[in-house]
């Protein structure tokens, strides 16, 4: 049977993932872990990592985790409903770029990195980007909260099959995983059972 740890933290940027790496992921001496980060670096106000910085950690997780002889699959970062996160962290509109813009060029360094990839941004905009029942991210019409960054249970079930599917294609190994990254990956408002990695727990 699979096991999937959730190595998730509210708040990290790729920083204190470097400082929590030997903890939360050697130690659990996974065979694959999946690297889900960036979205606060570059958008949460007061703890913004700058692009040269985020390459820089972001090279130096990957270089630990195959050092620890892991394997890894990287996530791309998804879209956010900006009214909602212009709400809940003023300071971003005062951003020179849109969130769009800041996230973008990391979506394309990660793709051109050459590492297994689940594309999780295609995913959430797989469905509308909205204040709407259907949408992948939490609002009012499906969760009842002004969210629009965190994912729904509906949405947490679609990356992990998309993250279950890039594990098959590109045939890693998934007896032990360590799902790593911020409050995505941790499943913020979700009940435990409904985030990603304890869905992509349930299908292995």
């Amino acid at each position: 049977m699979r096991r999937v740890f959730n190595a998730g933290i509210p708040g990290d940027t790729t920083r204190e993932l470097l400082a929590r790496f030997q903890r939360d992921v050697a130690m659990r001496a996974p065979d694959l872990v999946i690297l889900w980060a960036g979205v606060n670096d570059r958008l949460y106000p007061g703890h913004t990592v700058e692009p040269a910085e985020f390459r820089a950690n972001y090279a130096e997780l990957l270089d630990r985790i195959r050092v620890i002889g892991a394997k890894v699959l990287i996530g791309t970062l998804p879209p956010q409903y900006k009214p909602y996160l212009f709400t809940q962290f003023p300071p971003i509109a005062e951003f020179p770029e849109t969130p769009e813009e800041r996230l973008a060029p990391v979506n394309a360094h990660l793709r051109s990195l050459g590492v297994p990839l689940a594309d999780f941004e295609a995913v959430v905009r797989s469905r509308p980007v909205d204040e709407v029942p259907e949408s992948y991210l939490r609002n009012l019409s499906n969760s009842g909260v002004p969210d629009g960054l965190h994912l729904t249970p509906e949405g947490a079930g679609a990356v992990a099959r998309c993250a279950d599917d890039a594990i098959r294609q590109y045939a890693l190994p998934s007896a032990r995983i360590v799902c790593f990254g911020d409050s995505l990956t941790y499943g913020y408002g979700l009940k435990r059972d409904e985030t990603y990695p304890a869905r992509l727990a349930e299908l292995g």
